[in-house]
Parts: C-alpha cells; structure tokens; sequence
C-alpha cells in the first residue's frame, strides 16, 4: 500500500478525485443558475437543500461513479501494464495476493476521497447558489446527515463494481479493453436503472437505486455490494495468483 501511495502521486488518478466531484457540482451549479425560474414559489429551505442535494448525488451515482470507477482502475492497473512491470514484482518476495489487494485498496481509496470531496461540495455549491440565486430557495442548516449517509451507502453499494473493475482492469492489459468495458456497462445500467425488476439486480445501477424512488433498495444493494465485492474480489484473486504475466 505504501507503493501504491507514492506511485500515485502527481498523477491523474489522484487529480480524478476532485476533477470528477467538482465536475458534477459544476455542472449542477451551472444548470441551476441558467434555469428560468419563472414565477414558481420559492420552496422552503429544507426541500430546497433536498433537491439541490439529491440531484448531485442521482448525477454522481448514476453516471460520473461508475466512470469514475472504471478510469481509475484502468489507470492503477496501467502502472504496471504499461512499463510491464508484473513480472518483476511477482519475483519480489512479497506474496501475490498483496499486489493484488493493495490495487484493490487503493481504488477503494481514491472512491472515498472522491466520495469526501462531493460532501464538501454539495453544500458549498448550494451556499454558492443562496447567493447568487436566492429564488431556489436555499437556505437555513445545512443537511449533513442526508448527504453522509446517502454518500455512504452509495459507497458500498459500489463496492461490487469496484471489485468488478480492479479484476478487469489487471487481467487484460489493454487500456482500451478495461475503458470499454466500463462505458458500455455504464450506458447499459443508464438504461437498466430506470427499470423497477433489474435495475436493483444490475451492478452498475446498484449506487442509483439508493437515491432513486423512495430509496426502497437501499437495503439490498448495499449488501450486495458488500457481499459481491467480497465474492468477485476472492474469484479476481484466484484468478490473478494461477495467472502467468509477460
């Protein structure tokens, strides 16, 4: 872990974890202020930080996360793929499950520093909005328990995918392999979230169901998260500890 720490400083994995939050409150900042709103009535403070709140959290867990994600995973794994490094680390005397963790710790890493960034974000996105636009209503106690506890479980709930794409990620070396992957799952679970019989079942739109409808599969696709995280991660390790690398 300490390795992994020094190779990924400077780099653009570590610059991820606040471009990828920063891009969502961004982008909501922005949609906000070019909004018309018209004549609508101002909403009370409390649903104002509500729907301010959730509509970052629907953006980041039902696009930029999974994303997310699958950059960063190919980017751990193309420290080692692109200089071809595997070999010599196998021949440390460091046994070969260590390597393979400590990509898998490290991506959980950067997820939660991204994922702490986004908590300091939110509100600081909507202070900046009670501001400049005063008409969206916001104002008052900042929600922080709603934010944490739906950031965490959008976390776990994505423990399953992050499992998903280290082990992907570090068996094939291909970059474009591992991206694409991650795209086209992401762009399926676009589609497969907004169904109520698959979209709770579907890996890659687990973190949405938390903040989608009333939250129902929260429950489930959390354990899920946990459980096939763990699952895919023992089969990922089996499956990196037979492999022979050039």
């Amino acid at each position: 872990m300490s390795a992994e720490v020094l190779k990924l400083k400077g780099t653009l994995a570590l610059w991820m974890c606040l471009i990828a939050p920063l891009t969502v409150t961004a982008l909501h900042v922005l949609q906000l202020l070019a909004s018309d709103l018209g004549k609508r009535p101002v909403p009370a403070a409390d649903d104002a930080w509500q729907y301010f709140a959730r509509g970052q959290l629907t953006m980041w867990a039902f696009l930029m996360l999974p994303l997310f994600i699958t950059l960063q995973a190919a980017l751990l794994a193309g420290l080692e793929h692109g200089n071809r490094q595997w070999k010599y680390l196998l021949a440390l005397p460091v046994p070969r499950h260590a390597h393979y963790l400590s990509k898998l710790f490290a991506l959980t890493g950067l997820l939660l520093l991204a994922t702490m960034m986004l908590a300091v974000l939110i509100p600081a996105g909507g202070m900046l909005l009670s501001t400049i636009k005063p008409q969206t209503g916001i104002g008052g106690p900042i929600p922080w328990r709603f934010i944490i506890d739906s950031l965490a479980a959008i976390t776990v709930a994505a423990l399953l995918i992050t499992a998903l794409h280290t082990w992907i990620a570090i068996r094939w070396r291909s970059f474009t392999v591992s991206v694409a992957v991650g795209m086209v799952a992401t762009v399926a679970g676009f589609l497969l979230a907004q169904s109520a019989r698959f979209g709770h079942w579907y890996p890659w739109s687990m973190p949405v169901q938390v903040v989608a409808g009333e939250g129902q599969w929260t429950g489930f696709v959390m354990q899920a998260g946990v459980i096939g995280g763990v699952v895919v991660a023992l089969l990922g390790l089996w499956d990196f500890r037979r492999r022979e690398f050039d």
